[in-house]
């Protein structure tokens, strides 16, 4: 009866917490977000202990401003080079940066300049990875497991922040804000051999179809509609865009474009473009 049931095409896969390569990228995700955590703890610790608190809080503003202005222009990037190679090079960049600052300040009392320098280089390599990461469960898992998935990295995300405060305050207690940052840096460095194990997946056949098309249909279901302007757009950009729920949809006039399709400016001017056409995202 129960296969009478189901229709052809809708069988389920392997589970997505049964998948070895879904475990492996949840695995590195994991490991960088907690090395997160510490960081922002052996940051506004050393940042305390090198000046005063108005100092301090300088300094992790800096590391704010940065990621809230390029995050757009970092989902660019991550479409135009691919999330993955993002990714990994992003935890590259914080895994270095974390690490050189641990031995600064081993060896030497260097004073405000160089957190205030690592800062502004983990908000913007920051800009380029959320996107990037975003944009990732799609290609780890199939569609039917998605919703797993991204339950699983919302669990990840909680797991990173409950355990990550503690550890990096046991580092500090240990070795101080070098220890601390060592140890951020470590646990970013675990993810990237993870990283590059993940094989990652194409997109499903019938959305890459649907891309060609160009154009979404008032009829079309939610989802699709949002799968459909993913694909043919910018998924890093896109990735956490809420899908559109009414049947009715403000398709904006064709425009033409000032600069080459293939330019990295062009590709913002359409993920601006989506948001303001988006009755949701606009306002």
């Amino acid at each position: 009866m129960t296969s009478t049931l189901i229709a052809p095409g809708t069988a389920t896969g392997t589970p997505a917490h049964r998948d070895a390569n879904v475990r492996r990228w949840l695995a590195a995700y994991t490991s960088s977000m907690v090395g997160d955590s510490v960081y922002y703890i052996a940051l506004s610790w050393a940042a305390v202990q090198q000046g005063s608190p108005a100092q301090a809080g300088a300094v992790m503003a800096v590391s704010a401003v940065p990621r809230a202005l390029l995050m757009l222009g970092g989902g660019v990037i991550a479409d135009r080079f691919g999330p993955r190679r993002v990714v990994i090079g992003s935890d590259l960049v914080r895994c270095a940066a974390g690490l050189s600052v641990a031995a600064l300040l081993f060896l030497t009392s260097p004073g405000l300049w160089p957190l205030a320098l690592l800062a502004v280089v983990f908000g913007t390599v920051d800009a380029v990875f959320m996107p990037a990461v975003g944009a990732l469960p799609a290609r780890v898992t199939t569609r039917d497991q998605l919703a797993r998935v991204q339950g699983m990295r919302g669990l990840a995300i909680r797991f990173a922040g409950v355990v990550g405060g503690p550890l990096g305050g046991l580092a500090v207690a240990i070795g101080g804000a070098a220890a601390a940052f060592g140890l951020a840096g470590l646990l970013i460095a675990v993810s990237v051999p993870l990283l590059i194990s993940v094989r990652m997946r194409e997109l499903a056949v019938d959305d890459q179809a649907e891309a060609a098309g160009g154009s979404v249909d008032a009829g079309d279901a939610g989802d699709a509609g949002r799968t459909r302007a993913v694909v043919a757009g910018h998924p890093a950009q896109l990735a956490c865009v809420p899908p559109l729920r009414s049947a009715r949809r403000h398709r904006p006039r064709p425009r033409k474009d000032p600069r080459p399709p293939d330019h990295p400016l062009g590709d913002l001017q359409v993920g601006l473009r989506y948001i303001r056409a988006h009755r949701v995202l606009a306002p």
